[in-house]
């Protein structure tokens, strides 16, 4: 849990999601005073899961041509973690810490390929963004990040053209095909 303006923290709700997508299970021990006690249990891999040709369909490869790519999220794990995907895959981020930060980059002429941005931030967050964002750059395409898929990021999705939702957590091959649509 973070203090009040500091953002939302990872959520037990991303927590929960990411431990279910892995058929894995959550437990949480809380008593007053004492603390809170989180178990994650997942199940064993078979062996021949283990190697790397058993993960995913086909190799990562990065794209022929790189994008530039504004990501706007509050989150240092987030950011590290979208940060190194978008590397891997040979696109150049410009990483902005809140809503206001990347207008501010917009306004001073930044001209992304994408915009990355996330749902749950403190000051505009990205529900209070997205339509200054569209004023400033009406035709790129943003992909909307959050932890948990409400009927408030659906209905910016739905009132915002080039706006796609990608729920988090995602994996680098996730983030691979929601990228290329925007590589031609």
């Amino acid at each position: 849990t973070k203090e009040v303006g500091k953002g939302t923290g990872l959520g037990l709700s991303i927590v929960y999601n990411t431990v279910k997508a892995h058929q894995g299970e959550v437990e949480l021990q809380s008593e007053p005073g004492r603390g809170t006690t989180v178990i994650l249990r997942f199940p064993a891999l078979p062996l021949a899961a283990r190697t790397p040709e058993g993960y995913g369909t086909g190799p990562l490869m990065p794209f022929d041509r790189s994008l530039e790519v504004l990501l706007v999220d509050d989150d240092e794990l987030s950011q590290n973690s979208m940060l190194g995907m978008l590397e891997l895959l040979g696109h150049r981020p410009v990483l902005a810490t809140s809503g206001e930060e990347a207008l501010a980059r917009l306004e001073g002429g930044l001209q992304p390929d994408v915009v990355i941005l996330d749902m749950n931030m403190p000051g505009l967050g990205g529900a209070g963004t997205l339509p200054r964002l569209r004023a400033l750059r009406p035709r790129v395409p943003v992909l909307l990040t959050t932890g948990r898929a409400d009927q408030t990021a659906q209905d910016l999705v739905q009132a915002h053209p080039f706006v796609t939702l990608l729920s988090k957590p995602f994996g680098i091959r996730e983030l691979q095909a929601h990228l290329a649509p925007f590589l031609n």
